[in-house]
């Protein structure tokens, strides 16, 4: 017996295939109709994004972090110590 949910998975499993593959095929296509001088404009600026893009967010989570974690110790050494436990009850403790 067939299960519905792993035919339906698959299905859509092959749609995305087919449609990376046409994506694949146009790229390919207007990278071959390309000019030299067009091609290497567009590999260098392809090469500068995937390299400043992944770059910049690093740097945006270290500094937050970063920030984070001097703050923490910041709000820690203003507050001081941690005052005991006092009964507000009227048992006179």
């Amino acid at each position: 017996m067939n299960n519905a949910t792993f035919d339906s998975f698959y299905a859509t499993l092959e749609d995305m295939g087919r449609a990376i593959a046409k994506a694949a095929r146009s790229g390919a296509a207007a990278v071959a109709t390309m000019s030299w001088p067009a091609l290497a404009v567009c590999c260098v600026l392809l090469a500068f994004f995937m390299t400043i893009i992944p770059l910049a967010l690093f740097l945006f989570v270290m500094f937050m972090v970063i920030k984070f974690v001097v703050t923490a110790f910041d709000n820690r050494a203003r507050r001081g110590p941690a005052t005991p436990y006092k009964s507000t009850d009227d048992t006179g403790e």
